[in-house]
């Protein structure tokens, strides 16, 4: 899998998702809407576009994300990578 294009987009809302990305798999294949979350303790993560589920009010299912570990560890160095591009050229 390659990453081959990613699109950062600043987050207006104060609190925990400091952006947004869109990512492009082997020039095919699009996700759009993966939040970057970054903790006041400085922690990090990536949130996967999710829908809420119509039987329970306050749960939602990723529509999409990977399926272990390593490709999660990759999407999350590869998408802060191109954040820190983006608030470093921004300035």
């Amino acid at each position: 899998m390659d990453i081959t294009d990613i699109k950062i987009f600043k987050a207006y809302n104060r609190g925990p998702v400091v952006a947004y990305a869109n990512i492009v798999l082997n020039g095919v294949f699009i996700i759009r809407g993966i939040a970057l979350v970054e903790r006041e303790n400085g922690h990090r993560f990536l949130s996967m576009p999710a829908r809420k589920l119509r039987s329970e009010e306050k749960t939602y299912r990723d529509i999409c994300h990977p399926l272990n570990s390593e490709v999660r560890t990759e999407l999350t160095e590869k998408i802060f990578g191109a954040y820190e591009e983006f608030i470093n050229g921004a300035k």
